[in-house]
């Protein structure tokens, strides 16, 4: 029977070995991965040859010639939204598309407001008896953006969810 030094020198050579393993892996992958890149950069280099080749008419490959005139199509395309581009940027507002002050207002709604507290009158001697309502909540001051009543030690207000400075 194993004994638990033995299961524990087991165990150690195990994860040595997977971790060798694993950065042997990530080194292959490595290698693979710049193969691949300069796998790329010779096609690139390729393609480039073949649209100089296509730009100065030599090309006579009809399956490389649909390729080169798709590529000029989209060089086209390109141009054309570059075109655009710049058009915008040159843009300069015009007196009717400017926004006037009024529609200016509009866009930005005033904060709503809640009604403001109604003061209630003093019950009289003629108020028949009954269960007394439960004291209002201890009022502080109002919030600077919408002005409902803040309770007292709040750091934002319950209502538009501005932040409340200490006094």
């Amino acid at each position: 029977m194993p004994s638990f030094l033995d299961k524990l020198k087991s165990g150690a050579d195990k994860a040595a070995f997977e971790a060798d393993r694993l950065v042997r892996v990530n080194q292959a992958q490595a290698t693979v991965r710049t193969a691949q890149r300069e796998l790329e950069a010779e096609m690139t280099a390729l393609g480039r040859e073949a649209l100089a080749l296509y730009d100065g008419g030599v090309l006579v490959q009809p399956e490389l010639l649909a390729i080169c005139e798709k590529i000029d199509g989209m060089r086209q395309h390109v141009s054309a939204l570059e075109a655009e581009v710049e058009r915008i940027r040159q843009e300069q507002p015009s007196e009717s598309s400017a926004p006037r002050e009024d529609e200016a207002a509009a866009e930005m709604p005033e904060p709503v407001r809640p009604p403001a507290p109604t003061p209630q009158a003093p019950p009289t001697a003629t108020t028949a008896p009954g269960p007394q309502p439960a004291a209002p909540a201890p009022q502080g001051r109002p919030c600077t953006n919408c002005g409902h009543p803040l309770r007292p030690g709040v750091r934002f207000c319950p209502e538009c969810g501005t932040r409340v400075e200490d006094e």
